[in-house]
């Protein structure tokens, strides 16, 4: 069998991990260490040695001509690693955290002061606050009791925060203005007295996600709550995904059955669906670390910073997000459309049912190398079905006019029996119904037992140190972005209808 995954700059972490296994007979199901127990529960147990905690990159393939099932009667290999004090002292190579790349991702559109349109579905209606106060509230820093560091990225970090005046729980994700300055030389006309001297394309990309998420209102896309700024940074006042990143539940789980990716690549494509018919918006940073599960274990879209409202004037050409999951007319530089992304998903669809991307690599050169040559490098492990591999053949057509057209077919896309498991109907109603919303179990229930812990999200997050708020009167404004500031409307009217 043939490695199916880029094994460069591995090297020495697999051989360090060898010398430290030991191989043995598979013990009984009930002798199984559950030391490294998930935080979630699953519904669909996949076969064991399918789920074990492996490197990313250390997974094998057989080629189609090879039987698609293990015999029966096989002994599987257990591998068992030594005690505590032996490898006390050894790096666990875990699953790599993919940066969105060629443009970074805090670039996002945002304009004024904004309070969201969608805020009444989410808050309890039992808070009571003055309507006076509500017709006339404008939020400010001071309002948010920081608790712990969500993420972290090239555009600042998330935090998880707390609004004083209701309890209610945010994620607050910061941009600092200084990022979109850049310093002027000696060839720039005008003087310091002028102001600083903006970055243009950072500066129209960072209104991008709040308009679109002022916009947009869809079960399986982020809400936007608040946004406001200060003299030092911007701040987006978003929906508190209490789930996490699907991408944290992979890192313990490895991969997929298809059953449970496929319910993910389902809610994944009506939210990109939603995007591409209702708003004309291309997301175009699709990758695991952008899906994020909320408190019932429902896919969400988040971090809109490179997306972009299409219109029949402009073309799009620009190179813009995650390398492993760009499709090949991206990274050429050449025009594109919505299809990009569902290249992307099909990218995703391999990642959830491999445990890494389909073409792998550090270099935009070396990606697009592996997709021209997708006849020999675009191998399927043994264990995927027919239906499955399929499937991905059609996602990942490097030839746009050649894939799998969703948007134009969406219900033949549907009706692909990749997805013979998934009601779709009910999917589509999650936010309408209740009932239909609380009669679907997602494959993964994440498990919160307070949600102000924030069990879901990496500890390598969560254990972050934060900066204490700074009064942002002592410090002199960086620059004021105009229409910046928003809050939604339809939270205010809520809070209205339940007020004193």
């Amino acid at each position: 069998m043939a490695d199916i995954f880029d094994m460069d700059g591995c090297a020495s972490q697999l051989l360090n991990a060898m010398k430290h296994l030991t191989f043995e007979n598979e013990p009984p199901a009930h002798d199984i260490d559950n030391s490294l127990s998930l935080n979630y529960k699953l519904i669909d147990e996949t076969a064991p040695f399918l789920v074990q905690k492996e490197d990313v990159l250390d997974s094998f393939e057989a080629t189609d001509t090879i039987d698609d099932a293990f015999s029966t009667r096989a002994t599987p290999i257990h591998i068992k690693r030594r005690s505590a004090n032996q490898t006390q002292n050894l790096p666990v190579p875990g699953r790599p955290r993919r940066r969105s790349s060629i443009v970074s991702s805090y670039e996002v559109k945002i304009q004024e002061d904004y309070v969201s349109t969608s805020f009444t579905n989410d808050i309890d209606p039992t808070i009571a606050i003055n309507n006076e106060r509500n017709s006339a509230y404008k939020p400010k820093l001071s309002d948010f009791e920081p608790i712990k560091v969500l993420g972290k990225g090239s555009y600042g970090k998330v935090l998880l925060v707390r609004d004083l005046r209701t309890g209610h729980l945010f994620a607050q994700k910061q941009l600092l203005k200084a990022s979109m300055i850049i310093n002027r030389d000696e060839n720039d006309e005008g003087s310091e007295d002028d102001g600083p001297k903006i970055h243009t394309k950072n500066y129209q990309r960072t209104l991008n996600e709040k308009q679109i998420l002022g916009i947009v209102h869809h079960p399986n896309i982020v809400k936007l709550y608040y946004a406001f700024q200060d003299n030092n940074k911007l701040y987006l006042i978003l929906e508190y995904l209490q789930g996490g990143e699907l991408f944290h539940h992979l890192s313990m789980e490895k991969f997929m059955s298809e059953k449970n990716a496929a319910y993910y690549l389902a809610q994944c494509s009506l939210a990109l669906h939603y995007l591409h018919t209702k708003v004309k918006v291309i997301y175009r940073d699709l990758k695991p670390e952008n899906c994020m599960l909320n408190s019932q274990g429902h896919l969400v879209l988040t971090d809109f910073g490179l997306s972009k409202v299409a219109s029949d004037e402009d073309k799009l050409n620009s190179i813009t997000g995650t390398i492993q999951y760009m499709a090949p007319e991206v990274i050429m530089g050449e025009e594109y459309d919505y299809g990009v992304d569902w290249w992307s998903l099909g990218c995703v669809a391999y990642d959830l049912l491999t445990g890494a991307p389909p073409f792998t690599g550090l270099d935009p050169d070396k990606v697009l190398k592996k997709i021209k040559n997708s006849k020999k490098t675009l191998k399927f492990p043994f264990y995927l079905s027919n239906d499955a591999k399929d499937f991905l053949r059609k996602m990942l057509q490097v030839d746009p006019e050649k894939r799998f057209d969703v948007d134009g077919e969406w219900e033949k896309y549907k009706k692909h029996n990749f997805f013979r498991h998934i009601d779709w109907s009910s999917l589509e109603k999650i936010d309408l119904d209740d009932n239909v919303a609380n009669a679907i179990l997602p494959p993964i229930l994440p498990i919160i037992t307070d949600p102000v812990l924030a069990e879901n999200f990496d500890d390598e997050f969560t254990e972050m140190t934060f900066t204490p708020q700074q009064n942002s009167l002592i410090l002199k404004d960086t620059f004021h972005m105009k229409d910046f500031s928003y809050t939604n409307p339809k939270f205010l009217d809520k809070i209205k209808l339940y007020g004193n």
